[in-house]
């Protein structure tokens, strides 16, 4: 078994100490996210078998990190409102694996060179963080939720200054979209050298 096996293991039977404390505390909604997290923690493993896409070490350990700090931590136990770097940072990591899901993907194509596999990969990043951002303002307008923490009436914090010169959705969805951004051009860097 190697440490990405073991790691996925270890998030799962944490998932399922949490969801029996849930349980005893009568916490439903939180059994929601760990059922959630749980169920993502096989995505890569139907990747790879649905349609050999596998990612390399560093990215499965992000993809398995990613989910826990995302949908248990950041929503369910409402760690982006808690703590005003949570969301860039996820965004930043987010960049990271991005770039890695890339580079599986390119590394599917027959002779491409360095260069176009990691400008692929870089585009592929920012067209998945693209997508993010959009399904978050789909999910707020049709669920009244704040991922993009443009609702002025709501129980989140927003994290914006109250002197900000733009609104707070705009000032979520720009910085989330630097810290991919950021990261994807570092990672594309590492991986020149690298690949």
């Amino acid at each position: 078994m190697n440490f990405i096996n073991i790691y996925a293991n270890l998030i799962r039977v944490a998932l399922i100490g949490f969801s029996i404390y849930h349980i005893y505390k009568k916490q439903f909604k939180l059994i929601i996210a760990t059922a959630t997290v749980f169920i993502l923690s096989f995505l890569l493993t139907f990747l790879e078998w649905a349609i050999n896409i596998k990612l390399d070490v560093f990215g499965s350990f992000l993809y398995y990190t990613i989910i826990l700090m995302s949908f248990y931590f950041g929503n369910a136990l409402k760690y982006y409102d808690k703590y005003a770097w949570w969301d860039r940072l996820l965004h930043f990591i987010c960049g990271i694996l991005f770039v890695s899901f890339g580079i599986a993907l390119a590394g599917k194509v027959a002779g491409l060179n360095k260069f176009n596999i990691l400008f692929f990969s870089f585009t592929f990043s920012i067209a998945l963080h693209g997508i993010w951002e959009i399904t978050e303002y789909v999910l707020d307008c049709i669920m009244h939720t704040n991922h993009q923490r443009w609702q002025r009436i709501h129980n989140s914090q927003n994290h914006v200054p109250e002197n900000a010169i733009q609104p707070a959705g705009l000032v979520d969805t720009m910085k989330d979209t630097i810290m991919c951004t950021i990261s994807s051009l570092i990672t594309c860097v590492v991986w020149w050298f690298l690949i």
